[in-house]
């Protein structure tokens, strides 16, 4: 593990960590950075299934809440 220094909003700081509930800076920051890569995770599962269901996010026809028959 590498050691950076950075500067960081102290409010923002701790905002993020009661959200995540971690106690420490340090905690607060790896659960941040994990958080972002599951949620590109979770978007790139969430692209394939559009793609398979042939489903495009910028087709102004398809109204986005409603489940289509390739959801069910």
């Amino acid at each position: 593990m590498s050691e950076v220094t950075i500067d960081v909003d102290d409010a923002v700081l701790a905002v993020v960590g009661a959200l995540l509930g971690t106690t420490t800076p340090e905690d607060t920051v790896h659960a941040a950075l994990r958080q972002v890569l599951v949620q590109r995770q979770r978007m790139a599962v969430l692209e394939r299934m559009m793609v398979r269901s042939h489903e495009r996010i910028t087709d102004e026809s398809v109204d986005r809440w409603r489940k289509t028959p390739a959801w069910r």
